[in-house]
This record gives C-alpha cells, structure tokens and sequence, in this order.
C-alpha cells in the first residue's frame, strides 16, 4: 500500500512547485519533501554539478596528462570491457585527443586478459611507446600492475568508482570517490562520470571550451545507466542532459548503434533505452568476443565501419541470448538441488559455464529467488564468479570480509567479480551465507513492490504519463512510479510470446478500458481469467505498434481484491 501522507503537504509543495497532487505525492514518498529539493531535482542543471577539484588526486591527475599531451607523449586509455568501461574510455579517448594528444585506447579481454590493469594492458602501453596509462573504469585494485608499470617507466593515472582493496596503488594520482578519506560530495558516479569529471577539470586548467566536452555527455548518460548507477543527485544532472546529447548526438559510431537498437533518433530517448537496448549489445561483445569492437564503434568515424561493427554488436548479442539461456538451464537444475530453506544466498559453482553472461544469470537468480546471487564458473582449480545483489546486503563489503580466501575482487554494493580457487570455494560460500543470515530478515524472502500512488482506471492516460514524465529519468534509485488501481477487471487474457510467457489483457474499470501487459506471468492465465475483480499494481508507458500510439498498463503484479 502507498504510504499515507499528510495532505497539508502534499498541497503546499504542489502550490510552491506548480505540479499536480499526485506527481508531489512521489516526491515526498521518495524523501524530497522541500521546494528547493523539488525545484533542484525537477530542474537538474549542470551548473550544479560538484567541482571536480573536490576529487581525490585530481591536481597531480590533470597536471600529469596537461604535461603529456603538451610533450606530444603517447597515451594509453586503458577501460574495462563493460559498457561505462568502453564509455569511459571512448570518453578519455576523445577527450585527449580533442586537445592534441596522441593517444591509444585498449580494453582488455575477458577470457584471456582477465579484469583490470594487467599484463597485457602494459603490453600494449609498452608496445604502442606510451608513457602514461590513464585508466578508466579499472585500475584501484591493480597495485602490482601499476608498480610494474612504473619499473619500466610507464607512469599511470588511475579514474576509476570501485571500492579500494587493501592497498592502494602507487600511481601519479587515484582519482575515485570511493577512496578513504574521499571529500566528494556524491559517491556514486559511474567510471564514465568519473572520467567525465577528469576531462572537465583538464578542460579548465587548459582553458578548453566546456560545450566542447557537454557534447560527450552522451557518453556519461550511456555509461552510467548501463552500470546501473542510480539516477540521482550529480547523476540524475548527468544523465539527463546526456539523454538530450544522446538525441542530437553526431558520433557516427553511437548513431549506428542506435539504428542498430531500432532506436529513432528523431523520437526522444529514455533511460530504459539504454538499459534494455543499447547496453546489452555493447555488453555482450565484452562478455561473448573481443570488448574492442564495442569501444571501436564508439570511437568510429567511418559510416561504413560503424554500420559493420554495430552488426557485429548485433550478432553477439544474439549469442549471448542463447549463452545466457543454456547456463541458466543448468544454473536452475542446481539451484533446485542445493539451495535450502534458510538459505539467504544463492552461491552455486561449476565447471565450464561461460564467463561472459555469469553476472547476467547472477540477475536473473536474484530475481527468481529474492536473494543474492554468486555464479562461480571453474577452469581447472580457478573459479571466475560474478554476483549481483539485493537490498539490505553491501556485496562488495561482504567479499571484503572475504578477502583472505579470495584471489581478487572488485565492485560495489550491488555487483560484484571475483576470482577463487576451488579448494576454497565451499568456504567461501559458508561465510558468504552466514553474512546475509547475519544481514538480511529470517523470513522467507518475497519480492516486494512499493508502490506510489493510487489512482482509478480511467486515470491511465497521456495526462498522467505526461506529468510523471517531470521526474524522469528513471532507473536504479529513482525507479518508474508503480501505481495501483482497485477493483478492476482482467478482460479477455491471452498468452502471448514465443513461448506463452506473457499476459495480454485490458484492464477494465470506471467505464474504461487500457490495454495491458503482464511480462513474464503467462503461467498466471488461470487466475487472470477468474471472474474476481482484482488490485493491479502497473507501471504506465507509451507503446508503439504497426504506427499506432497509446498508452499501455504494464504490470507487476495483481491479486482479488480484499472484500
């Protein structure tokens, strides 16, 4: 149930910021309950962005880099093999050279170069004649990479958002907020947002031209929602004046991805656009082939080679579906056999499942079984896990308390990699459950759906979904707005997908009739078709069919109404 609220604020900060009830009812459930508050997020402005001075390190960072592109130095930008990885290197990349650097860029593969600065991040910089490495996305754990580095006198600048291990490296300068001792107001930028706030200040200290470097918030928006960062404070700022750079954007690279994505740049883009579309097509040429296809289109100018990498893009994405598919077949079959009752984890280990869609399938547990999920695949005695995580439980903190069992690991509180030889593997899984025992309710967890707002059938139209357009973008920390309506009924349920797996209905209420589509409940046609009316909690969006428009009831959940 929505959260009662007083109505005497509901309509003073309705009459202070000139929005509807409704729309500020969201807000003062999602803590935002000032004028100054509403007025700052409804208006994000970028010039209310953090310094990029408050960073750790920046003043060494950028007086490194000023001295190498004035030296004519080659630099090497080193990213990760993930979307804001490939972002934030693209980002680097463009960036440097748009103010007369030589530069390189490299992403590491996944299978054969593993994550990080590693060897062969240093093989290319020492190949290529670069004297600095400019990490991004990567690089705060790599300490014996850096000091390798710099024994044969490649100096490196770490940017990176990761959680710092034990050890710090000893590069020219540590650019992360995540650092101890970090001054910087906002902690959860992505890599690219990182990389972004380095370029701002390297842009200011040379005395660049600021709309030049806005121009690459597309980038910013890309990376950010691709890593799942939530969409609030500097980012929500960055994000959605990346979303509108992404609409007029003229990277050749990015315009041929979003063709590829069926993506319309002449329509306005959203979030989940990156989240459902583009991401997953860059992300799968790091987890599937060669991660520096995806960086390469990115970086592309050719038209003839953007269209040939973003069919590349596509047909690894492909892969990956069917990938994906077939380990978490076998992942099921496990999680049937070994998970038990008062489990609050789900850690499961094998041999051979490809490395590549592991923190996908980690995703898709924790959606099935509402627990943490580590996926652990084995070659010989040394296991590669990814893990994704739920509220309520800080995963990075946990392998943390995990270390001395572990080879590596890096991530934050909702995602996680990790590296561990077999003989310590069912250790580690026994701690890891003792912590989300320790961390988590001793009740059986259950997905549970909070909701906004409560409205009536006849609501559902492009009024509302025009007004709650104002609080967008919408993601991880700032999600859609769910919406319940009472008493309704499910007319005319069908199964439809390849497979049956979704529910095709109309809602029916008020005199009223909205289509509606229930994603993954196909196994739900019997009770959609029983004569009980029902309470519906749904998200509301714009849906687009053989040149028809209208808006559309997607929901998450539905149950007889009490009586």
């Amino acid at each position: 149930m929505p959260l009662p609220l007083r109505e005497d604020r509901v309509a003073a900060l309705s009459e202070s910021v000139g929005l509807p009830d409704d729309v500020c009812r969201i807000l003062l459930r999602r803590g935002i309950d000032s004028s100054e508050e509403a007025r700052a997020f409804l208006r994000p402005h970028l010039a209310s962005v953090h310094s990029p001075h408050d960073l750790p390190d920046m003043g060494p960072a950028v007086e490194r880099i000023e001295r190498a592109v004035a030296g004519g130095e080659t630099i090497l930008v080193h990213g990760d093999y993930d979307a804001d990885g490939m972002s934030a290197a693209a980002l680097l990349t463009l960036g440097f050279r748009e103010l007369g650097g030589s530069v390189e860029a490299f992403v590491p593969h996944r299978t054969r170069d593993g994550y990080d600065l590693s060897d062969a991040g240093i093989k290319k910089a020492s190949e290529s004649g670069a004297s600095l490495i400019v990490t991004a996305d990567c690089g705060v754990t790599a300490s014996a990479a850096v000091a390798k580095a710099a024994s044969m006198g490649i100096d490196v600048v770490v940017t990176d958002h990761h959680r710092p291990g034990s050890e710090i490296p000893r590069a020219i300068a540590v650019v992360d907020p995540m650092l101890p001792g970090s001054r910087y107001p906002f902690r959860d930028l992505a890599g690219v947002g990182v990389a972004f706030k380095l370029l701002s200040a390297l842009y200011e200290r040379v005395g660049a031209d600021a709309p030049s470097l806005n121009q690459h918030l597309d980038l910013v928006a890309l990376g950010t929602v691709a890593d799942q960062m939530p969409l609030t404070g500097e980012n929500r700022i960055l994000v959605r004046a990346g979303l509108r750079a992404l609409e007029r954007s003229r990277k050749t690279g990015l315009r041929s991805l979003l063709a590829s994505a069926g993506i319309s740049p002449d329509r306005r883009i959203e979030a989940e656009d990156i989240s459902f579309r583009l991401a997953p097509r860059l992300n799968s040429v790091g987890r599937m082939a060669e991660a520096d296809a995806g960086l390469r289109l990115l970086l592309a100018g050719d038209p003839r080679e953007a269209e040939r990498l973003a069919d590349y893009l596509e047909r690894q994405n492909a892969e990956r579906r069917l990938t994906d598919t077939r380990v978490y077949e076998d992942v099921k079959r496990e999680v049937r056999s070994r998970l038990r009752d008062e489990d609050r984890a789900v850690v499961l280990w094998g041999d051979d499942w490809h490395p590549g869609v592991l923190g996908i399938v980690a995703s898709r547990l924790v959606e099935s079984y509402h627990r943490p999920a580590i996926v652990i695949s084995f070659d010989g005695d040394v296991g590669r896990g990814s893990g994704r995580s739920t509220e309520g439980f800080h995963l990075f903190n946990a392998l943390q308390e995990c270390e001395p069992i572990l080879e590596r690991f890096g991530g934050h509180r909702m995602a996680a990699g990790l590296t561990v030889r077999r003989e310590r593997v069912e250790e580690l899984a026994t701690r890891l459950q003792e912590m989300a025992r320790r961390d988590l309710s001793d009740r059986e967890p259950v997905e549970e759906i909070r909701l906004d707002l409560e409205v009536s059938v006849k609501r559902l139209g492009y009024d509302l979904l025009r007004w709650l357009g104002h609080l967008a973008p919408f993601g991880s920390g700032n999600p859609t707005p769910v919406l319940m309506v009472r008493g309704v009924t499910l007319d005319r349920p069908s199964r439809v997908g390849n497979d049956g797996g979704h529910l095709r209905f109309q809602l029916v209420g008020d005199g009223q009739r909205v289509p509606a589509i229930a994603f993954g409940m196909g196994r739900r046609l019997a009770e959609a078709r029983s004569s009980e009316r029902m309470d519906v909690a749904l998200e509301i969006a714009e849906n687009s069919w053989n040149g028809r428009r209208e808006v559309q009831a997607r929901v998450l959940d539905f149950r007889p109404t009490d009586p």
